[in-house]
């Protein structure tokens, strides 16, 4: 079914930025062939996702229907509430991982390199009242601190920032 939705997606795109796109075009904005995206059509149409009508003799446009809207809007909200899901699950273990470590002694949590999820490390040291440090992956490392590796670093980084002692930012949250 995500597929489905996918090709979906594709074709409400397409259909945004071309309004009498044909199938050709279609199929290939989905990446996909003419054959297979005349089938799509076909299940898309019978589902009520998509509606067919005549340009002319020789030609058909396509429209995303209300309820085609429809059930990309409620896939997109699914899709939202699991990522915040994640995100919530994520900032525990974040918050928890800095509890852990002002309860050790350490001194300020360092981010080393770039991080998609550097504003939730932020707000765990804010939350614990707890030092939060940005530095450059070839920046000394810092003393009594907790120590992390941006998840967007170069593999290579990555572990020699390990060997180093950083904990990857990927290992805390088991991904």
């Amino acid at each position: 079914m995500n597929t489905d939705i996918k090709t979906l997606q594709s074709i409400a795109e397409t259909l945004e930025e071309e309004p009498l796109a044909s199938q050709r075009t279609l199929a290939e904005k989905a990446g996909m062939s003419i054959g297979l995206m005349n089938a799509v059509l076909k299940r898309f149409v019978e589902r009520g996702w998509i509606m067919l009508s005549n340009v002319n003799l020789r030609k058909l446009s396509y429209a995303v229907t209300p309820k085609g809207i429809s059930e990309l809007s409620a896939r997109s909200q699914k899709f939202a509430k699991r990522t915040f899901e994640l995100a919530n699950s994520y900032n525990k273990i974040i918050c928890d991982v800095v509890a852990k470590a002002k309860n050790d002694g350490k001194t300020a949590l360092v981010l080393y390199g770039e991080s998609y999820i550097k504003f939730l490390l932020v707000y765990a040291c804010e939350k614990e009242n707890f030092r939060f440090i940005e530095k450059k992956v070839d920046e000394p490392l810092v003393k009594d601190s907790l120590l992390i590796v941006g998840e967007l670093n170069d593999e290579e980084i990555i572990s020699r920032l390990s060997k180093e002692g950083c904990i990857n930012l990927l290992e805390i949250l088991k991904v």
